[in-house]
């Protein structure tokens, strides 16, 4: 019908995902790391994360299995039971897999660590979240790991913009079809590789129409959608991203 059609993701960008909201993930939102028997045809063991978006994993002649995690840890399990034998902060996300070498006779085990992608645009679910860097470790090795200084985010208040109860509700559509794919759901999710415009300064979302309608954050690859969006169009999700952060923190004073 209209209005589930007038939900669908991404719509006002020019490509159709497939998505149409409202309604909900059939399957929840995690992930897990999970050895498989091709004899038994059965799982050996397995290991469950908070979150999806898990990096490959590298298996070593000495039992081993190295794997960097979202949420900010890189990882050694026995490979003959899943039992963790050691782990060390990464100050963000791992997507890519291990990389192990050896150089005179000594063994070296490296991990590219960094965020993006489908699910990284986003969320995050890392305490810190520094820019990305690759570590090579050694049994012995004496280097010390850098400070990962926590991430602080402070939901949106101050935004003196009011719109009616309508407006909002055209703001959520009008956000479902233009905004949601890059900046995830306001004050719902945590931002990653692009901001939640939940925790935006206020000045950003008081002078909204300047990023969507005026290209002034082009450079940093946000698309202008002159020509495709009004500024009536833009008061409504102002509206929109305004009301769904004053409702988590009304949820979280409870």
């Amino acid at each position: 019908n209209k209005v589930t059609e007038s939900m669908a993701m991404a719509t006002g960008t020019g490509w159709n995902t497939g998505t149409v909201f409202p309604g909900g993930n059939k399957y929840p939102t995690f992930g897990k790391l999970l050895a498989w028997n091709p004899v038994t045809q059965k799982t050996a063991w397995e290991v469950p994360y908070i979150a999806p978006w898990n990096g490959g994993v590298l298996t070593t002649a000495g039992n081993l299995v190295f794997q960097g995690t979202s949420d900010g840890r890189f990882v050694a399990y026995n490979a003959e039971n899943g039992t963790k034998l050691w782990e060390i902060p990464t100050g963000t996300g791992v997507i890519a897999a291990p990389v192990t070498f050896d150089i005179k006779g000594e063994q070296y085990v490296s991990i590219a660590a960094g965020w993006g992608g489908a699910i990284g645009s986003t969320n995050r679910y890392s305490a810190s979240q520094i820019t990305g860097k690759v570590y090579t470790f050694k049994i012995g090795g004496k280097a010390k790991m850098p400070a990962f200084p926590k991430r602080e985010q402070v939901l949106l208040s101050g935004v003196t913009h009011q719109v009616s109860a309508e407006g909002i509700q055209q703001g959520f559509k009008l956000y479902m079809n233009n905004c949601f794919v890059c900046h995830g759901m306001p004050a719902a999710e945590t931002g990653g590789a692009f901001p939640n415009l939940g925790y935006s300064h206020k000045d950003v979302i008081q002078n909204l129409n300047v990023y969507v309608l005026e290209g002034a954050a082009q450079k940093l690859g946000m698309p202008n959608f002159k020509g495709r969006l009004k500024e009536d169009d833009v008061e409504k999700i102002k509206g929109f991203i305004q009301d769904m952060a004053g409702q988590i923190r009304k949820s979280s004073k409870k």
